[in-house]
C-alpha cells in the first residue's frame, strides 16, 4: 500500500476524535504516504495532526484545484469518515482501487455505489472514537483504539509562554471555555459567574477564558466576563488567539471547565483534569475517557456515572449551578 487518502470533512472535534483511527492506520501501513483531507474550518488544526504525511484543505468556494489533485494523484486506498455528498465525490475522484465507507451510506444509493466496501458500525451505540476506528479495523488488526492525540509544534508552545508573560497570567491558572458553534450549548452567564468564583476560591488561582471568533459566542462570553467580580482575576482570550495557541494554553492549565466542544477534546488529549457540561448532545458519544475527567448533563444532579446511548438531550437551562459545583468539588477532591 503506497498511498492512502483519509477524508474527514466534519468540524474540529470530529477531526480530533479521528486521530486514534489515524494512529491505527499508521500501525497497519507504517510505510504508506497518508494524505488527510479536512474542511477549511479545521485548517488551523493541521500542523498538530500526527501520523499523516500531508494535509489537504477543502474549501467549497475554491475546490477546483483540489478535485484536479485528487484525480491526478490516484490513491491506492481511500477511507471516508464523513459520509456526505462532498466526501463521496472526493472518494470517487481519488480513483482508489479500494474505497471504504460506513454502511449507513447504503441508505442513499447514489452515494453507496461510489464505495467498494461498506463497514458496519452502529454509531448510535458507540463512542465516536470507537465508531471511527471501526473503519480502520476493517483493514486489519491494529490493537486497541487508544486515545486522541495531537502534537503541538514547538513554536506554538513558545508562543504560549510568551503570551502568558505578556498578559500577566501566572503559571497556575484554570481554563473556562463556555462557548460553542451551537448556541443551544450555551449555559447561563450568571451560572458561569458562580462556577468561576467557586473555582477561584477552591484553587486560589485566576481564570483564563478561551473561545472562538464567532460573533454570538463572543457576545455570550462578554456577558459572562461583565458579570464577573471585577476584583477577581479573569483573563479573556476568546477570539484573540488561534486554535492551536488556545490549545497550548489549555494544556498548561490546572483544570478545564467547558461545554461539549472541540476545546474539551483538547483537554482530553492532554489529560488535563476536566469537567464537561452537556445539554442537547448525548455525552455517551462525546465524553472524555481519561481518569481525571468528569461529566455533568442537564436534567441530572451531580457528576454523571452512567452513559446511555439512548439518552435524549435536554436544554442547558436544566443544568443547575449546584450540580456543576458539586461535580467540580468531587473531581478536585479526587486529584488530591
Amino acid at each position: 500500500m503506497n498511498s492512502i487518502l483519509v477524508i474527514q470533512l466534519k468540524r474540529l472535534g470530529d477531526v480530533i476524535l479521528t486521530t486514534p483511527a489515524l494512529n491505527a492506520l499508521r500501525k497497519i501501513y507504517p510505510e504508506a504516504k497518508i494524505t488527510l483531507l479536512i474542511d477549511h474550518h479545521s485548517a488551523e488544526l493541521a500542523p498538530a495532526i500526527p501520523n499523516v504525511n500531508e494535509v489537504w484543505i477543502y474549501n467549497r468556494k475554491a475546490s477546483f484545484n483540489l478535485w484536479f489533485d485528487l484525480v491526478r494523484r490516484r490513491f491506492d486506498l481511500c477511507l471516508d469518515f464523513t459520509g456526505n455528498d462532498r466526501s463521496a465525490v472526493a472518494s470517487f475522484l481519488s480513483k482508489s482501487a479500494r474505497r471504504v465507507g460506513f454502511s449507513f451510506l447504503a441508505k442513499r444509493a447514489v452515494r453507496s455505489w461510489v464505495y467498494t466496501q461498506l463497514v458496519q458500525s452502529a454509531v448510535r451505540d458507540k463512542h465516536t472514537v470507537e465508531h471511527y476506528i471501526d473503519l480502520v479495523r476493517s483493514l486489519g488488526d491494529s490493537g486497541s483504539a487508544g486515545h486522541a492525540w495531537l502534537q503541538l509544534p514547538d513554536g506554538v508552545e513558545r508562543s504560549a509562554e510568551t503570551l502568558r508573560r505578556q498578559i500577566g497570567l501566572p503559571d497556575r491558572y484554570f481554563v473556562v471555555h463556555p462557548g460553542a458553534a451551537r448556541p443551544d450549548k450555551y449555559w447561563m452567564a450568571d451560572r458561569w459567574k458562580a462556577v468561576i468564583a467557586h473555582a477561584q476560591k477552591r484553587l486560589g488561582s485566576p481564570c483564563l477564558i478561551t473561545g472562538g471568533r464567532n460573533a454570538a459566542e463572543l457576545r455570550h462570553i462578554r456577558e459572562i466576563v461583565a458579570g464577573a467580580n471585577h476584583n477577581s482575576a479573569v483573563f479573556n482570550l476568546a477570539g484573540k488567539v488561534d486554535f492551536l495557541l488556545s490549545s497550548a494554553m489549555i494544556r498548561a492549565g490546572t483544570l478545564f471547565v467547558g461545554v461539549d466542544t472541540a476545546a474539551a477534546h483538547v483537554a482530553a488529549v492532554f489529560r488535563r483534569p476536566e469537567l464537561v457540561l452537556f445539554g442537547p448532545t448525548n455525552p455517551f458519544h462525546w465524553h472524555p475517557r481519561h481518569a481525571h475527567s468528569s461529566v455533568v448533563r442537564a436534567g441530572v444532579e451531580g457528576p454523571l456515572d452512567h452513559f446511555d446511548p439512548r439518552q435524549k438531550g435536554r436544554p442547558m437551562s436544566e443544568l443547575s449551578t449546584d450540580s456543576v459545583i458539586r461535580a467540580m468539588d468531587v473531581l478536585l477532591k479526587g486529584l488530591n
